[in-house]
Formats: structure tokens, C-alpha cells, sequence
């Protein structure tokens, strides 16, 4: 098992056992399978045991909570037999927001909601403008420049913040 890695999906073998896909970027091509047995074990494997044709309601729980989550730490509570098993988001997924010229979006590629903030970006929604955080502005110039100026992946900070895959 190995930090970093992200779900990809969820299975369920029988009522306690449970199978976590986790990869690596695609590029590396790297996965394994976490199988978690509750109340006798969790390993990792390279097989993917037999699975439930359809999986139960717990595993679909998991899936929409834990899926592309990033593995960010495993740890023991105490001396208990209870591991913790952070997953976060790691870096931001990022998103594609039309919206028209009132910035009610129009389309987007994904919801997105924060009830603890008090705001949502969905369709046919009003964008919410008082949660950007705004920053100086910069030129398309400024920007090209330095793009071919960086080294290739590089982030660049600044008053901005940008990724340059150019």
C-alpha cells in the first residue's frame, strides 16, 4: 500500500470484505487492490478477488464519498485494532464553468458543493462571486511570457498562480 495512490473504485466480496482499487497516474500504470476485512485483517494484493455482481448499498457509499480521493495517510489509533485511513483530495481537481454574462452557470463539468461555506456551483445557479479570492490581474502577454520562460510542468507563483503545460 502506498501513500499517494487514489481510488479508483470500490468492490464488496461478501458482507464484511470489502476491496479498494488504488493507481497511480496513468502514466506509471501502477495499481493495487486493499482488501479490508472488518474485525480480522487488511492487506494489500495485486489480484483482485471475486467480487459481488452487484455491489451493496455500503460500497456505492463509499464509492461516491472515497472514489478519486487520494490516500494521504494510514495510521493506528492507539493500541486498539483500528486503523485510520485518510483519503483527501491532494491536489485540486479543478473545473470548466460557463456562465453568462449575469454568471448564472449555464454548464460545468462538475457540481460542486460546500454546505459549511454556504455556497454551490451547479447549473442554473447564480456563480458565487463573493467566494472568489482575487487576485492582480495579468496580461495574456504576461502570461505567455512567462510560460516560455519556465521549465516545462512548472508552477509559477507570483500575484498569480498558474500551470504551465504549454
Amino acid at each position: 500500500m502506498r501513500i499517494g495512490m487514489r481510488v479508483s473504485n470500490i468492490y464488496d466480496m461478501n458482507v464484511k470484505t470489502y476491496v479498494l482499487k488504488l493507481a497511480r497516474a496513468a502514466e506509471e500504470g501502477e495499481k493495487l487492490f486493499l482488501l479490508l476485512e472488518s474485525g480480522s485483517r487488511f492487506h494489500s494484493t495485486q489480484v483482485l478477488p471475486d467480487k459481488s455482481d452487484v455491489p451493496s448499498n455500503f460500497s456505492l457509499k463509499l464509492r461516491k464519498h472515497v472514489r478519486t480521493k487520494r490516500l494521504e495517510a494510514v495510521r493506528q489509533l492507539g493500541v486498539d485494532r483500528i486503523v485510520d485511513f485518510v483519503f483527501g483530495s491532494g491536489e485540486v481537481a479543478g473545473n470548466i464553468v460557463l456562465t453568462d454574462s449575469k454568471y448564472e452557470v449555464l454548464t460545468l463539468l462538475r457540481s460542486h458543493r460546500d454546505d459549511d461555506k454556504g455556497f454551490a456551483v451547479m447549473a442554473r445557479h447564480p456563480y458565487p462571486m463573493q467566494h472568489v479570492r482575487l487576485r492582480k490581474s495579468i496580461t495574456f502577454t504576461e502570461l505567455q511570457q512567462a510560460c516560455e520562460e519556465a521549465e516545462p510542468g512548472a508552477v509559477l507563483k507570483s500575484e498569480c498562480h498558474f500551470k504551465c503545460d504549454i
